[in-house]
């Protein structure tokens, strides 16, 4: 798949797609070579209190299945919602985009914090140990990927690419072996001149979705072909638990979130706490270890999160401000 040009429209958090064409996953796959050094380590990594500090940007939120709390990804690092206590890192505070739970720990892109021997941009990097190192996976030194998708328990990593690297033009790609290799993603069916956020299912590999500027769509061939699931409005964010998929769309002037039953296909509303039309959700994210917990970040860096399936909601961050 190749797109000719790419433009972000900064609330929505979607781009335009503005010319396509799909050529055979054979002829346009194209093997990476990945990067052999080990895991980028600092000589002191601990958890701590988090100082007071004011996030201006989030890139992402999560439950890593290697850890308890809530990690939300910031320009100024990994900070986590523990026991009512915001905590951080003590160094590794890299500006991290397309940040991605696992059970294993969390992939992310991005670029290093400022004096790092890191090579910048991140490319693909994961960590296993909390943030402590990261193994270097794909693309490092070359990409930065803000769209970027990976399946909790599975190994689907999807990325949107938006500018040519050694090895990939643009467009989105999908891989099964920690970017090794890529096989570009057809999206035949999108009735959309947008893409967005894309969703990974945490146990299906073959599953994925994708909100835009039209709505939801689902696919259930690893992007290949896309059906619209959703009214067609527009949808900011979107993740799946095991049995449902949770979406927040801005209509009428109203931020509002959704829940679509994976088994039924019925669709039913969420109450969430009044968010202006200009401050719509961001990032969703699901505990896959405790389903009954959700969270979601707005893009005025406001985090709720409900321990009851939505029922009730609790504030933990106010326009990106740790006291």
């Amino acid at each position: 798949m190749k797109i000719s040009k790419i433009s972000f429209l900064p609330i929505t958090f979607v781009f335009t797609l503005l010319a396509a064409g799909c050529t055979s996953d054979k002829e346009s796959e194209k093997q990476l070579q990945t990067n052999n050094d080990k895991p980028a380590q600092v000589d002191q990594f601990e958890i701590i209190k988090a100082a007071p500090q004011q996030l201006d940007h989030i890139h992402g939120l999560g439950y890593p299945g290697n850890d308890s709390g809530l990690y939300v990804a910031s320009h100024e690092g990994i900070k986590v919602f523990h026991d009512d206590v915001w905590l951080e890192g003590s160094s590794q505070r890299h500006d991290y985009m397309g940040f991605q739970a696992h059970k294993d720990g969390f992939f992310a892109s991005g670029h290093p914090k400022e004096g790092s021997d890191l090579k910048n941009p991140l490319g693909l990097v994961k960590s296993i140990d909390k943030g402590a190192s990261l193994e270097k996976l794909a693309f490092y030194g070359e990409s930065d990927f803000h769209f970027l998708s990976a399946g909790f328990g599975t190994n689907a990593i999807y990325i949107i690419n938006q500018q040519a690297n050694s090895s990939l033009d643009p467009g989105v790609y999908f891989s099964e072996n920690e970017g090794k290799s890529w096989n570009p993603v057809k999206l035949t069916g999108l009735e959309s001149d947008t893409l967005g956020m894309i969703a990974a299912h945490p146990s299906k590999s073959n599953l994925m979705a994708m909100s835009t500027r039209s709505g939801i769509f689902l696919s259930e061939d690893n992007g290949e072909h896309m059906k619209r699931i959703s009214e067609p409005v527009m949808t900011t964010a979107l993740v799946f638990s095991e049995n449902n998929l949770f979406y927040s769309s801005v209509e009428n002037n109203k931020v509002l979130f959704h829940k679509i039953d994976l088994i039924t296909s019925e669709t039913s509303q969420i109450e969430i706490p009044f968010l202006n039309y200009d401050n719509p959700i961001t990032y969703i994210s699901v505990n896959n270890q405790n389903d009954t917990t959700l969270s979601f970040a707005t893009y005025l860096n406001d985090v709720y999160e409900s321990t009851d399936k939505g029922e009730n909601w609790k504030l933990l961050l106010k326009n990106g401000r740790i006291e």
